[in-house]
């Protein structure tokens, strides 16, 4: 709970995400009060250089799990990425990686998809089942239409919402809809709230 506290403190302090596949975008100047980055599409060999670079800068980083290469998203893949890699927080879809990634004590971001009415019922059915520290919703633009249906059913769970956000006009709609936070590869709004 207290992790999750931590996390919530930064998305109130800036709730944009930067998303990413290369570790370095984050490292120029102009993003340097960027505390928490969403890395994505990586090797093995890109985690271990991620690693040793994050030693200085000390970046709070969420792993997409589900595009991640060379490493199995199993017990043993994830004790490595918490021991080794030192990530704490991980995104999926994956109710098993929700579920292994529960057990390991990581701060868990289930993903689920909308595309339309069906997907949407079934996807808080797995948000129910896999208790997740938060809810990244996609695309994100959708949460415009479906808010309405996700707080009445998944009451405190904080929701983030990622996909088709173009601008800041976007941002702005989207977190006056009682979203946390919204996760984009733009790298014009990564600074929006800094």
């Amino acid at each position: 709970m207290e992790k999750q506290k931590e996390l919530l403190g930064l998305l109130k302090d800036n709730p944009i995400i930067p998303c990413t596949s290369n570790f370095d975008d984050i490292l120029v100047p102009g993003f340097d009060n960027i505390k928490l980055v969403l890395l994505y599409d990586l090797t093995i060999f890109d985690l271990l250089e991620v690693a040793k670079k994050n030693k200085e800068v000390k970046k709070t980083i969420i792993l997409n799990l589900d595009t991640i290469k060379g490493i199995a998203c199993d017990e043993y893949g994830l004790s490595f990425i918490k021991r080794y890699l030192k990530i704490n927080i991980i995104a999926s879809s994956s109710p098993r990686i929700i579920n292994y990634s529960k057990k390991l004590d990581f701060l868990v971001m289930q993903t689920i998809f909308l595309f339309d009415t069906k997907s949407l019922k079934k996807g808080v059915e797995l948000i129910k089942q896999g208790k997740p520290d938060l809810v990244d919703i996609r695309p994100g633009i959708s949460v415009l239409r479906t808010m309405p249906f996700l707080k009445n059913n998944l009451k405190d769970i904080p929701i983030v919402c990622s996909g088709f956000i173009q601008n800041k006009s976007d941002v702005n709609d989207i977190l006056n809809n009682n979203v946390t936070a919204v996760t984009t590869s733009n790298k014009k709004l990564w600074n929006l709230y800094t």
